[in-house]
């Protein structure tokens, strides 16, 4: 019989890596409270032209990436690769572009037929927003100063740079894509054979290249400051003297483009300082994403970030709750146990009652769990009503009342 396996690209989450997770999970949903956003939820399986309507026919996800497949009604469907098309359809679907503002937070399994590696498997997690209001740069303020948080709020802030840069309004696009395309056109020789694909379709792309070839090229292609129009350079310029005076420390680059269709005026993304310099967090601006899809003209802001990319980088992501293991000797002590138990969970403490009503055993398992306390309950225990601690870090073994309990473990 063949040994079952996962399929390549998709992994179980289990252990420090689950706790690791969950806790960027639980600093980016509090986070997301607190400034009065909404939690939303979409289906992870979408209809395939909400994504080529959305990501542009063009992009590598929409070309190599995508997971696509034609259901049994012949439908052509797509597991979904990223947040914000699925979010900006509900958006639509669910005739909330009547509520603005709109802010809303989410965070779920995407999928991407990519070559797995660390930090990026074909099946990875993502925490996003989006936020959808006027055509102000104040939402563009407040979604990077949210991302900036969050880093803080995770201890990673000092590992990573923020980069920005700007696209212009549609006007000043045009503008920079006629000389774009006239720069790559003298110099179509030279480029790899993906960005003279990307040439036609849309040269903008060609920017984004990782290709060592076109590197080459695009040193020299003219940048977009050149072709900005009076209010899309003071929409820029303002929006970087607001970041300096909330003390958000950023580096321009002309050549960040980002990889999707959909982005207009603001984009940026936070850089790992070290290794391969990855983007663990990144968004931008849209002003024509919802109109495309079928709604009204409506600006979204949003970004979005791999939870294993952000892990690889969280260090202090320990849980302060230790963990109190209850060690009755006769399964008579279960009741009194549950009432104990009841009370440290009552104060937010981690509690768990062991099933083994071996002492040896029961303190062995504590040890392997990482309890920092054993409270072990027998007759003398019940009848005095006195609690056995042992401090398993201390090595310290200890009997009070019980109504001591909050003074020796609750409150520590």
């Amino acid at each position: 019989m063949n040994k079952i396996k996962n399929i390549r690209g998709m992994y179980d989450i289990f252990g420090e890596e689950l706790s690791r997770q969950n806790f960027i999970v639980d600093k980016f949903s509090e986070m997301m409270k607190e400034h009065n956003f909404l939690p939303f939820c979409t289906p992870i399986m979408e209809y395939s032209n909400i994504f080529s309507r959305s990501l542009g026919d063009s992009s590598d996800i929409v070309m190599k990436e995508m997971y696509t497949f034609l259901d049994k009604s012949n439908d052509s469907v797509t597991l979904r690769p990223e947040g914000t098309a699925g979010i900006a359809r509900a958006v639509i679907s669910n005739g909330l572009t009547q509520n603005l503002p709109l802010k809303l937070y989410y965070n779920g399994p995407m999928f991407r037929y990519e070559r797995p590696q660390k930090g990026r498997m074909r099946q990875f997690h993502q925490i996003g927003v989006e936020s959808y209001s006027n055509d102000s740069f104040f939402a563009d303020l407040e979604i990077i100063y949210l991302a900036n948080l969050l880093l803080k709020k995770l201890d990673i802030q000092d590992l990573v740079t923020l980069k920005i840069n700007t696209l212009g309004d549609i006007q000043s696009r045009k503008q920079y894509l006629k000389k774009l395309i006239n720069f790559f056109l003298k110099n179509k020789s030279k480029l790899s054979e993906d960005s003279f694909k990307r040439l036609e379709k849309n040269p903008l792309r060609i920017l984004d290249s990782k290709s060592e070839q076109d590197k080459d090229v695009i040193k020299n292609a003219p940048k977009i400051y050149e072709s900005l129009n009076f209010d899309s350079k003071n929409y820029y310029k303002s929006l970087k003297a607001l970041l300096s005076s909330l003390n958000i420390n950023f580096k321009e680059d002309p050549l960040l483009v980002r990889g999707l269709d959909y982005y207009s005026h603001t984009i940026f993304e936070f850089i790992e300082n070290k290794g391969k310099n990855h983007a663990i967090l990144a968004g931008g601006k849209y002003d024509t994403l919802i109109e495309s899809l079928g709604g009204p003209k409506i600006s979204g802001t949003g970004w979005a970030a791999g939870i294993e990319r952000l892990e690889s980088l969280v260090k202090n992501h320990t849980n302060k709750k230790y963990l109190t293991i209850l060690i009755p000797l006769s399964e008579n002590y279960v009741p009194y146990c549950y009432e104990i138990r009841n009370k440290i969970i009552n104060k937010k403490l981690k509690c768990e009652l062991t099933t083994n009503c071996n002492l040896k055993k029961s303190l062995k398992y504590a040890n392997k769990s990482n309890a920092k306390f054993a409270i072990i309950i027998g007759q003398d225990e019940i009848d005095n009503k006195r609690l056995t601690i042992k401090n398993l870090i201390e090595g310290k073994q200890f009997l009070i009342k019980e109504e001591e309990l909050e003074k020796y473990i609750l409150n520590e």
